[in-house]
């Protein structure tokens, strides 16, 4: 790629940062595409002079993750309807100035759990570990894809209470903490929206307590838990698919083009491998 002075910029802004391999999927679709862009990343320690200095330097857009995506969201000039009820931004546009802020990472689970919610029913019980940004982005879609009841468990509880009011009137959160083994061993579903796994080490459950669910992780790689669930026999999930969509939505804010999906798949799967 020929970069130049009129060379676009975009960027992911969190902490830890230097895993993500957003940079090379964006930069590569902006290549294919023929768009004179490139995409980095930025390790940020104050995300409000990080946001400052996004308008400074006109960077065009940027992806926001851990821990700053609710943060962001009071820092941006204007959120579209989505973020606004989240409170969670990950997505943002830099429009002549005016920075607005987008979810896509409900877009891209439901992208991702959209076969499996088919096969849910009102009886299942759907487990959420964590209630961050991430996990009130998963609820949302589980509510946009039809699902009536979820529980959310998350070290402190009180966070996961302030989860569930959010979505009175749209479907029953349940809220609780992670050492529920009560909840956790009867459930159907467990999806992993906590940071715990990230260093390649640590489990946010203990498999001991549980049967026979659907593991999922939104993790885009396969984390100690997806790798222990696939080694006793449960039928587990990564958050590649995930990873991927909610990528190609924010190209499609910044750009207006909905790159191959699964041409970024394999990239990513090539850089994994």
């Amino acid at each position: 790629m020929y970069i130049a002075a009129d060379t676009d910029t975009y960027c992911v802004v969190g902490n830890p940062i230097k895993h993500s391999l957003s940079p090379t999927l964006h930069t590569y679709m902006f290549e294919f595409y023929g768009i004179n862009a490139i995409y980095v990343a930025f390790e940020v320690q104050d995300i409000s002079s990080a946001i400052s200095g996004m308008r400074s330097l006109g960077i065009k857009g940027a992806n926001v993750t851990i821990p700053f995506k609710e943060h962001v969201a009071k820092l941006v000039d204007e959120l579209d309807e989505n973020a606004k009820f989240l409170g969670s931004v990950n997505t943002i546009k830099n429009d002549d100035g005016k920075l607005i802020g987008y979810n896509t990472d409900f877009l891209g689970f439901m992208y991702m759990f959209d076969e499996y919610a088919k096969f849910c029913s009102d009886n299942d019980v759907i487990v959420i570990l964590g209630a961050g940004g991430v996990a009130v982005s998963v609820v949302y879609a589980l509510y946009k894809l039809g699902i009536k009841k979820v529980f959310v468990l998350n070290r402190n509880p009180v966070r996961a209470e302030k989860l569930a009011e959010r979505f009175s009137g749209k479907l029953e959160v349940v809220a609780g903490s992670l050492n529920d083994k009560n909840v956790i061993s009867n459930a159907n579903v467990i999806i992993n929206c906590t940071p715990v796994g990230l260093n390649g080490k640590d489990m946010p459950v203990d498999l001991s307590w549980i049967s026979e669910p659907l593991i999922a992780d939104v993790i885009y790689y396969d984390t100690p838990l997806i790798k222990s669930a696939r080694d006793v026999g449960l039928t587990s999930i990564n958050g590649l698919d995930m990873f991927i969509a909610q990528a190609n939505y924010s190209f499609e804010i910044w750009t207006g083009i909905e790159f191959d999906m699964e041409m970024g798949k394999k990239l990513i799967e090539g850089l994994l491998e």
